[in-house]
């Protein structure tokens, strides 16, 4: 009587994150950066004991050192080489058994020159060169869905939990948080088009100095000359213009406000980030897809026909941002005042 063929032993273990050591890498945008936190938040929740590092641009390292239980933040500049990360001292004393990251670029190769055990991304052309592990990328049918689920069900794929109150939460910082501070956003590293009009920043500024009595600080981009943000301080004496030498170098600033006003930005996310509530003013970008995090938050829109674009600059006549007015801006405004006042 013949016998049941065996099971073939599987080629390698199932998908999922293995090894003590992981090494996480930054996402260069901003937004991105913020969105991923929750993902790395998860992994240190199903992981206490593991070491758990990041891999970032050193203009990032500020941001990555407000993440509590990092182990280890490995920075890079512009200047630096593979052949240079792979032979510091520092780097070489460290044991890495998994790299995760999410675009090509210097971590990816540091990840592959440096034969991790396992080298996780999703599972894209452009990224399978570096790749032990592909994960599989699902674009579900429906209304799209908010930019932080990129990095959440990549986290799932490997079966750890992404459902947890306390991975969205904000990373405080030790800055004493005046309340009646207010930070204006008015400058956009996005392109123009996601900037609103200077007469209408100014109508915002006058109801924020006049009804709520409140201390305003326009902040500017870093390395940045004639900006909307200085001239919105050119009109607008009562307000101090402050412009930090980084982004990552204004988030004690963020965090000393009660409420930051800011159109959409690298800003907006950065001040949610260390649980400032925000206001972020959207033009050609989807709020659905990229609104800052956390429920405290809000935003405003005036949905045109051509929206989202998400174009840096309007072909067209900027109707996204004309058509906003301030009576809309100024309603979210003073509702989100007067429950931050109480």
């Amino acid at each position: 009587m013949s016998q049941p063929a065996p099971n073939p032993l599987p080629k390698k273990p199932p998908l999922g994150l293995y090894g003590g050591a992981i090494l996480f890498a930054a996402p260069r945008r901003w937004d991105d950066a913020c969105f991923s936190v929750p993902a790395l938040r998860a992994i240190r929740a199903a992981r206490p004991a593991c070491t758990l590092g990041v891999i970032c641009h050193d203009e990032q390292h500020t941001f990555w050192q407000t993440v509590p239980g990092l182990n280890q933040i490995i920075t890079y500049d512009d200047k630096t080489s593979v052949r240079q990360l792979l032979k510091s001292p520092e780097i070489e004393r460290a044991e890495w058994d998994a790299g995760i990251f999410w675009e090509k670029g210097i971590a990816a190769e540091f990840f592959h020159r440096r034969n991790l055990k396992q080298r996780l991304a999703y599972g894209k052309k452009e990224l399978l060169k570096w790749t032990t592990d592909p994960v599989p990328e699902e674009h579900p049918p429906g209304p799209v869905e908010h930019r932080v689920r990129h990095f959440l069900q990549f986290m799932e794929r490997l079966s750890i939990p992404t459902q947890l109150p306390k991975l969205f939460s904000p990373c405080l910082i030790d800055t004493p948080r005046l309340p009646k501070h207010v930070i204006v956003c008015p400058s956009s590293d996005y392109g123009l088009s996601h900037e609103w009009s200077l007469a209408r920043w100014t109508e915002i500024l006058n109801l924020l100095l006049d009804d709520c009595n409140a201390t305003i600080t326009i902040v500017d981009l870093p390395s940045s000359k004639k900006t909307l943000a200085s001239e919105l301080s050119r009109l607008s004496p009562r307000c101090e213009l402050k412009k930090p030498f980084s982004l990552a170098s204004s988030l004690p600033l963020l965090a000393s406000a009660a409420l930051t006003v800011a159109v959409d930005s690298s800003l907006c996310h950065l001040s949610a980030h260390v649980g400032t509530p925000t206001v972020a003013l959207f033009g050609p970008n989807d709020p659905h897809w990229r609104r800052p995090l956390g429920k405290m938050n809000a935003y405003v829109q005036h949905k045109v026909e051509c929206s989202p674009c998400l174009l840096a600059k309007c072909p067209l006549d900027h109707r996204c941002q004309n058509k906003l007015d301030s009576q809309e801006v100024a309603s979210v405004v003073m509702q989100k005042w007067h429950q931050i006042q109480g």
